[in-house]
């Protein structure tokens, strides 16, 4: 499999997984939260377990890092307002 087949493939399954995560849990989100959560167990299964579930685990990171981007995270709205800062939705 070519670097660009490879890459072709991981983005299907981050684009997929996405999809299931906004399914699952639509809406206002603690975005960020949820990003450090799977950060953390993408930390943990770096030393416990095998590559397999690394690379699960990194693309939930990925995953919620594209929902960062794409959905924001409301939590943060008063505090960044009240800093003048543009809402991250």
């Amino acid at each position: 499999m070519s670097n660009q087949d490879e890459m072709d493939a991981l983005f299907g399954e981050i684009k997929a997984e996405l999809g299931r995560a906004r399914a699952k849990f639509p809406g206002d989100n603690v975005t960020l939260a949820a990003l450090m959560e799977e950060v953390g167990e993408l930390a943990k299964a770096t030393f416990e377990e095998p590559r397999d579930r690394v690379r699960a685990e990194a693309v939930q990171v990925a995953v919620m890092a594209c929902r960062m981007v794409l959905d924001g995270d409301n939590t943060y709205e008063p505090w960044r307002k009240s800093r003048g800062l543009d809402p991250l939705v």
